[in-house]
C-alpha cells in the first residue's frame, strides 16, 4: 500500500513541478493546475450529487409505496366493517322519532 501511495506521490509531484521549468514559476503552475483540477471537478461532482439524489428519491418512493399500501389496506378494511344505521330525516331537519338532528338558531 506504500507503494501505491509513494508513487500517486511522484506522478504529482512530476506534473505539478517538473524539473524544466525554473522554481520562480512553481507557485503559478501550482495556481493553473489547481484551476483545471477544479474546473474537471465541476462535472464530476453534480453527476455524484445527481446519483445520491437518485439514491435518495428511489428509497423514499419505496418506503412511501409501502406506506401508501398500508393505508390502503387500512381504509379497505375499514370500508369492510358493517356501520350503524344512519335514522332518516324528515324535511324540515328532525329524526322521524321526533328528536331534532341538528340545533337551527331562528
Amino acid at each position: 500500500m506504500a507503494g501505491l501511495l509513494e508513487l500517486i506521490s511522484w506522478i504529482y509531484y512530476s506534473m505539478t513541478e517538473p524539473s524544466w521549468i525554473p522554481s520562480q514559476f512553481h507557485p503559478f503552475l501550482h495556481g493553473v493546475s489547481g484551476f483545471f483540477m477544479t474546473l474537471g471537478s465541476l462535472f464530476i461532482v453534480p453527476i455524484i450529487f445527481l446519483v445520491i439524489y437518485d439514491i435518495a428519491l428511489y428509497v423514499f418512493r419505496l418506503t412511501g409505496s409501502a406506506c401508501q399500501t398500508f393505508t390502503n389496506a387500512l381504509r379497505a378494511r375499514q370500508a369492510a366493517q358493517p356501520h350503524p344505521p344512519k335514522p332518516p330525516i324528515n324535511g324540515n331537519g328532525s329524526a322521524l322519532n321526533g328528536h331534532a338532528a341538528s340545533e337551527k338558531t331562528q
